[in-house]
């Protein structure tokens, strides 16, 4: 059964390939009618969407003209966007915030068909059912997850670690390589660890894995981490952490060994921002790139606009900002 909104849909796609051209009129009601298979109501209600939205106007006596494209500016539902984000594609889109909590009811779900476009920053797990179920319905950007056959803008942990990995060994080739896990199975970690492993494989490195139970106490973590300092005895070594969650324990860790920053223990780690007054010395570490995350995936949401939604899913990956620290 077509719906209005299908049908809209459809009005729109066949506007953006060249169907119906602009400044000209769409076929008639009756046309149309008969074409969709559907009631008078349940078309007038699918012109009317494309009327607000400006694709179309609507004149007694001239029909449904298509009106030109720069007239129309799509409405995108920004979910899990923070208040204040501001890119240079947000001018060329109606950009509304759409609260995540509406979405625990299934109800709920047809309010996003309100909206040309979705974009999901973030989203959890509870959200990715309605990503999916909207999939294929209504164009959508999804910002730093990947979910398959739907586009993703995520950052390029992989690449990161790799590049870090590969100048740290460069620099100091007869150091030690570890990588610290944090545990878990998140994609996030599992890129950084590889791309630190591809770093390691192209020169032949051998490495050390230290793995730390998740949520593990920060007294716990500090004491098996000196242990396991104390067991590489007096090499240096080249660490890389896959989480700020583990760097506070490991600042502790390295202090008791007696280890000197920068001169036989290099360490770094991913969205570490802080000053160096936090940890006593400032870390080099990767942090995410929001502005281009965001000017990416509203990019990839014009696209798919203008295509009608017929475009093939893309990942595309975004590297991240590089803050250079003591270490």
């Amino acid at each position: 059964m077509k719906t209005y909104r299908n049908i809209a849909r459809e009005i729109e796609r066949r506007i953006l390939s060249g169907v119906y051209e602009v400044n000209t009129s769409l076929p008639s009601r009756l046309e149309l009618m008969r074409e969709f298979n559907v009631a008078r109501a349940t078309l007038d209600r699918a012109i009317q969407e494309l009327v607000l939205s400006r694709r179309l106007t609507s004149r007694r006596g001239s029909g449904t003209l298509v009106n030109p494209l720069s007239e129309h500016r799509r409405d995108i539902a920004l979910i899990g966007v923070p208040l204040g984000v501001e890119t240079e594609f947000f001018r060329n889109f109606n950009c509304r915030c759409f609260k995540k909590e509406l979405l625990a009811k299934r109800s709920n779900w047809d309010m996003l068909y309100e909206f040309d476009a979705l974009l999901w920053r973030f989203p959890n797990s509870s959200e990715i059912p309605v990503i999916e179920a909207m999939n294929g319905k209504i164009p959508q950007v999804v910002v730093n997850r990947v979910i398959p056959g739907v586009n993703c803008v995520s950052t390029d942990h992989r690449g990161a670690y790799r590049s870090i990995a590969s100048e740290r060994m460069a620099e100091f080739p007869g150091a030690l390589p570890v990588f610290m896990s944090s545990g878990g199975d998140s994609l996030p970690g599992q890129y950084r660890f590889e791309g630190f492993a591809d770093a390691c494989r192209s020169t032949g490195k051998f490495y050390e894995l230290w793995k730390f139970p998740p949520n593990e106490s920060f007294s716990n973590l500090a004491e098996e981490m000196e242990r396991r300092l104390k067991n590489v005895g007096d090499k240096r070594i080249l660490v890389l952490s896959d989480s700020i969650a583990l760097t506070g324990a490991f600042m502790q860790a390295a202090s008791r060994s007696g280890r000197i920053w920068g001169s036989d223990l290099w360490y770094s780690d991913f969205d570490n921002n802080y000053p160096e007054n936090v940890w006593g010395v400032k870390v080099t570490s990767y942090i995410q790139d929001y502005e281009a995350l965001m000017n990416a995936a509203l990019e990839r949401l014009g696209e798919l606009l203008d295509s009608g939604g017929d475009q093939m899913p893309e990942h595309k990956l975004i590297f991240p900002l590089r803050r250079d620290g003591d270490t």
